[in-house]
C-alpha cells in the first residue's frame, strides 16, 4: 500500500495524515479467486530464436535473421518484425498515449531509493495536460497541447514547482546507431512565465556533449516550432535539457517531437537515373542536392569542387 502526496504549486498547502486504521482485515478462510497470469496481445520472445549471429550482429526476434548491429535503432526497420527498432526512440512522438516514446531520464535511473519519493522534490520532466493544472499554474503552463489543441491533450514539461534555481533536468533518447545526411529533429516548445529558465538540445557521443540549439527567457503563451539539423551521425544520443529559473513561475514544455529524414542512405541495386547523381560510394542522390553545402553522399563527393 502506497500513500502518495504530490507537491502543489507553492508552499501554502500541506497534507496531513492521522489515525490510520485497517478494519475488517482478519484472515479469510474461504477460497480466493484465481488470477490469470496470461497477458493479451503479442510480445517479444524472452529467448532468442535459433541463429548463427555473431556478437557484432543483431538477432531479429521473429526469424533469427542476422543484421549488422549498426542497423539497430537507425530509423529503418531491417527485420521483418521490426524488432531492430522496438527498443529505440520513436520517429514521431505526440505523447497522446501517455508514453515517453523511448525517451528516458538518466539522472532518475542513477538515483537510489524509491522512485516515488525521489521524484517528489526533484526538478524533472513529466507528462502533463491543461486539464490537470492547478489554478496558479495556468499563468505559465500550457493550457492546451500542440497535437490536439485541447486541455485533454498531453505534452512533456519540466515542473519548476520542484527543485531550485539553476537545477537542470535531462531527458534523452536511447543510443541512435546511424542517421542519414538530411536528418533533423523538429519539435514544438512552450516557454512562458516571468522566471522561465532555458531549454537546450544536446548531442552526446562517447561521453562528449555538444550544444546544438538553445533558447532562454519567456517566448509568449503559445507553442513555437523549432528545427535542429543533425545530419550524418553515429552511436549518439539526443538530449533535451531544461534549466530551472529563479522561481516556479515558468515551466518549459515540448510536444510533437519528430525525427525527419533520418534513415541512412541505401545502395540501390539499380543504376542511378538521369535525374540522380552517383556518389563516389555508389549511392544515388537527386541532382538537386548537389553543391548545397550538405553532405548528402556521406562521403562529401556531392560537394566536390570538381563537379
Amino acid at each position: 500500500i502506497l500513500v502518495e502526496g504530490t507537491v502543489g504549486d507553492g508552499f501554502t498547502g500541506d497534507i496531513g495524515l492521522d489515525d490510520v486504521s485497517f478494519l475488517g482485515c482478519t484472515l479469510y478462510n474461504g477460497n480466493l479467486p484465481t488470477i490469470s497470469t496470461t497477458t493479451s496481445g503479442t510480445s517479444v520472445p524472452a529467448t532468442l530464436p535459433m541463429n548463427n549471429c555473431t556478437e557484432k550482429e543483431f538477432v531479429c526476434r521473429a526469424s533469427g535473421h542476422c543484421i549488422q548491429i549498426i542497423q539497430k535503432c537507425d530509423f529503418r526497420p531491417d527485420c521483418s518484425d521490426k524488432s531492430d527498432e522496438s527498443a529505440c526512440v520513436m520517429e514521431v512522438c505526440d505523447f497522446e498515449e501517455k508514453d515517453l516514446c523511448g525517451w528516458h531520464q538518466p539522472a532518475l535511473e542513477q538515483m537510489p531509493g524509491n522512485y516515488s519519493i525521489r521524484i517528489t522534490k526533484t526538478f524533472t520532466w513529466q507528462l502533463g495536460r491543461g486539464a490537470n493544472l492547478y489554478p496558479e499554474q495556468e499563468e505559465h503552463c500550457p493550457l492546451t497541447d500542440h497535437t490536439t489543441g485541447t486541455e485533454e491533450g498531453w505534452y512533456l514539461f519540466a515542473d519548476s514547482s520542484n527543485g531550485e534555481f539553476g537545477n537542470t533536468a535531462d531527458i534523452a533518447t536511447p543510443v541512435i546507431s546511424l542517421t542519414g545526411p538530411r536528418c533533423k529533429i523538429i519539435f514544438w516548445n512552450h516557454m512562458n512565465g516571468s522566471t522561465i529558465g532555458s531549454l537546450e538540445v544536446l548531442y552526446q557521443s562517447s561521453n562528449k556533449t555538444s550544444k546544438l540549439w538553445t533558447q532562454s527567457g519567456s517566448q509568449g503563451p503559445q507553442w513555437n516550432r523549432a528545427e535542429v539539423f543533425l545530419g550524418i551521425r553515429s552511436n549518439f544520443q539526443v538530449i533535451f535539457r531544461a534549466k530551472r529559473g529563479v522561481s516556479y513561475m515558468g515551466d518549459v514544455a515540448v510536444d510533437d517531437i519528430t525525427f525527419e529524414d533520418c534513415s541512412p542512405l541505401l545502395i540501390s541495386d539499380k543504376p542511378c537515373t538521369s535525374e540522380e547523381f552517383m556518389c563516389a560510394n555508389k549511392y544515388c542522390i537527386p541532382k538537386n542536392n548537389l553543391c548545397d553545402f550538405v553532405n548528402d553522399c556521406e562521403d562529401n563527393s556531392d560537394e566536390s569542387p570538381s563537379i
